[in-house]
């Protein structure tokens, strides 16, 4: 098991992805893991014509809830492993979309410095996450 210790980490790149997984993928599995009932049509009765979908729709929306959130539950479960206020920060930030100010007068931080943190990690969320998926 090659845990990249002798790799350099190209740390730039490395936020940028990680920020883009959490700000677009990471919230849209949120999204979908939270489709309601009232979101699956049961089929409707009608005398009129009508072409019939291939395959089951409903099933494949809920086959795709589910995926998501065995998704967002493992996510949530490897941000709780980053260090130090890491793991507040991110779990503040991208799963209970609290706003950065708040989060940093939560851990007792200037912006300045709550960025840095921020960043530390996004970093470290980052390469955990590559080193355990290699």
């Amino acid at each position: 098991m090659d845990l990249f210790l002798d790799e350099e980490v190209d740390e730039v790149a490395t936020r940028k992805n990680v920020r883009k997984f959490f700000e677009k993928i990471f919230s849209r599995l949120i999204m979908l893991s939270e489709i309601s009932s009232t979101q699956l049509q049961s089929p409707t009765l009608s005398d009129m014509p009508t072409s019939k979908p291939v395959g089951n729709t409903n099933e494949k929306k809920i086959i795709n809830m589910l995926e998501a959130q065995r998704i967002v539950k493992e996510v949530i479960k490897s941000i709780k492993y980053v260090r130090g206020h890491g793991s507040t920060i991110l779990y503040d930030t991208y799963v209970l979309n609290i706003d950065n100010w708040k989060t940093a007068n939560k851990i007792g931080y200037s912006r300045a410095r709550y960025q840095d943190l921020k960043n530390q990690s996004l970093l470290d969320f980052g390469t955990a996450t590559i080193n355990l998926n290699n």
